[in-house]
């Protein structure tokens, strides 16, 4: 079985950098928690069958931060977005996109093709398939990006095997 391959700092970098410019920092970070309860958004990536293959959990201010330094929206709105978990539709768009390219992180010559399926943006509303890879997943890496001009946000990618 092909297995699903996991981003290291300086992928997530390079690709972010790509539309954040060259001050953006990827490094190791802690977990992003998901679930209710928890302040943070999780992507779904599904296989060529739509099966859930692989996940990725942002916190607020990774939503915060990135969907509002890619379209300029003043710092304090950003901050106050990554207090409240309320953010714009713009802030959202710009986060769905991220996350859309960043599929490519997840994929290698030998993985299976993936796609984004769907960006959750209620941590109480996550179904219950998508609980079960966040928990269940055997595959993880966590990043801590520092978004030029705006501040830091957690980045977490879980994977299953194809």
């Amino acid at each position: 079985m092909a297995k699903i391959p996991l981003p290291k700092p300086i992928d997530l970098q390079q690709i972010l950098s790509m539309m954040y410019g060259n001050g953006l920092k990827a490094e190791p970070g802690e977990p992003v928690p998901t679930g209710p309860g928890s302040k943070s958004l999780v992507a779904v990536y599904v296989d060529d069958d739509d099966e859930p293959i692989a996940a990725c959990a942002v916190d607020y201010p990774f939503t915060a931060y990135a969907g509002a330094s890619l379209t300029r929206i003043p710092l304090g709105t950003a901050e106050e977005c990554a207090s409240t978990g309320e953010f714009s539709e713009i802030m959202l768009g710009n986060v769905h996109e991220i996350m859309n390219i960043c599929s490519r992180l997840l994929m290698d010559s030998s993985s299976p093709h993936l796609r984004l399926h769907a960006l959750y943006d209620d941590p109480e509303a996550l179904p219950p398939e998508v609980l079960s890879l966040m928990e269940q997943a055997p595959e993880a890496v966590d990043f801590n990006v520092s978004f030029p001009n705006y501040g830091d946000g957690r980045v977490s990618f879980k994977a299953l095997a194809a």
